[in-house]
């Protein structure tokens, strides 16, 4: 359950505010059109999937970036809302449990896609060191997914915490793709230390 002082803080957020304003699910939202500005991960017509996607902020930007011409699978253990956007496809999964990567090809005709995003996050204990290492596992494994999903050329946008492990993870991300850069949005919340590893380019 939220603790008193989230949900003041929730209160207080502008950012939480302006999605419920503009119609977006989340503040997700915003993390993605900034890394979209400065990255310009996606244009028409892409295929996007997007893991830890509930409710849905980050998957209705990039709806609409690739127009009806794209699509986005929204993945995620729980159970969406429907979307009114006919380009999002969701799939109910657990990503450290279930066969992500042939789930995906199934409803893609076994095609690759242009851009893996991860906003996958653990259910946090309040234990600083529990949720780092739970969050590194998710991130390692959305990691594994895009070697088998995303097409040559393509890109990741995966969510990390700041920890020693995640150098492991930079080194592999290097090896595999031409640019990676550490990406943190402005509408991350003020007390997070999270931040994205922005990868483009894979090598095959």
């Amino acid at each position: 359950m939220p603790t008193r002082r989230w949900i003041e803080e929730a209160k207080r957020d502008s950012y939480r505010r302006k999605a419920r304003e503009e119609g977006y699910r989340s503040r997700a939202a915003y993390k993605l059109e900034e890394a979209q500005r400065r990255f310009g991960l996606l244009k028409r017509g892409d295929v996007v999937v997007e893991l830890g996607a509930w409710p849905g902020g980050m998957a209705q930007v990039a709806s609409r970036i690739v127009g009806l011409e794209g699509l986005v699978v929204a993945v995620d253990m729980r159970e969406f809302k429907p979307f009114e956007e006919e380009n999002i496809i969701t799939l109910q999964l657990n990503i450290l449990e279930d066969d992500v990567v042939a789930e995906v090809l199934r409803v893609l005709n076994e095609k690759r896609v242009d851009l893996l995003i991860s906003d996958a996050s653990p259910k946090f204990t309040g234990i600083r060191d529990i949720d780092v290492a739970r969050q590194y596992e998710l991130a390692l494994r959305s990691y594994e997914i895009a070697k088998k999903l995303v097409r040559r050329d393509g890109s990741v946008m995966l969510k990390a915490f700041d920890c020693e492990e995640v150098m492991e993870l930079a080194e592999k991300l290097r090896r595999d793709y031409a640019i990676v850069k550490r990406f943190m949005p402005g509408a991350k919340r003020k007390t997070s230390s999270e931040f994205y590893f922005i990868a483009m380019g894979k090598r095959s």
